[in-house]
């Protein structure tokens, strides 16, 4: 009886379109994430890897330092296809992103934002690291994504700044966060379907939570002091003017 998992689950129901997770203590006291899933709970490690497991990722980097120092020579100039092994370590890589972006998407759900920061981070730089090793194949999954990752790291950082009581830093954090997107929609290919996406939308929308937006005629003010900055040279007030209307 040991083994059934039917009293983890008595407090911990599943909700269809929700995502449940918390942070519980292990029998040997370190802390463990879990999520309810339909079938069960998810359990994931809150540090290092979430299964548990060596970094495939640490060793792709590391494979990369080698080639930046000079330490190991390209082959018929194909050192991208050598270092993924034929795509074996490839697919390794991008399974264990996905486990990371996973824990990241967990823990915001508990509120966690610095560790979900953490984990964006380490899922925007594994995806440049696809990108740099692998071939054509594991070039286009690396900037297909480029997008969800720049999403999760942009909803990190901003929950993070919102939650130390700096919202107008948030919305600029998701300001830069949908040039960003821009910027990969554009590379994808579905920039004329941006303002529709659902991640830009709901990145707007919580950008305007953050940020109130000033009336119609107070913007029109800050504009008219904008323009007459720039014209008595006044760069520096010019500045300051302009990134006040870029947070509106």
């Amino acid at each position: 009886m040991r083994h059934d998992l039917s009293p983890l689950l008595t407090d911990f129901d599943y909700e269809p379109g929700r995502l449940k997770a918390r942070i519980v203590r292990a029998a040997d006291g370190r802390e463990v994430l879990q999520v309810r899933v339909e079938l069960g709970l998810l359990q994931m490690e809150c540090e290092g890897r979430p299964d548990g497991r060596g970094s495939v990722l640490a060793e792709a980097e590391a494979f990369l330092d080698r080639l930046r120092n000079g330490a190991a020579e390209a082959r018929d100039g194909d050192a991208a296809d050598s270092a993924l092994g034929g795509g074996a370590l490839a697919a390794a890589l991008r399974l264990e992103l996905i486990q990371y972006q996973q824990r990241a998407v967990a823990f915001l759900a508990v509120g966690d934002s610095a560790r979900a920061l953490r984990d964006a981070e380490v899922v925007r730089m594994g995806t440049a690291t696809v990108a740099r090793l692998g071939g054509p194949a594991e070039r286009e999954w690396s900037e297909s994504a480029r997008f969800s990752a720049v999403v999760l790291r942009t909803r990190a950082a901003a929950a993070m700044l919102a939650a130390a009581g700096r919202p107008r830093e948030a919305g600029s954090v998701i300001e830069t966060g949908l040039a960003m997107l821009r910027e990969a929609a554009v590379f994808v290919g579905i920039d004329e379907h941006f303002d529709t996406l659902a991640d830009v939308r709901s990145l707007r929308a919580l950008r305007d939570t953050l940020v109130p937006q000033l009336p119609p005629a107070q913007r029109s003010e800050l504009e008219e002091r904008l323009r007459a900055a720039v014209r008595a040279e006044n760069y520096e007030l010019a500045a300051i003017l302009r990134d006040e209307l870029r947070l509106l």
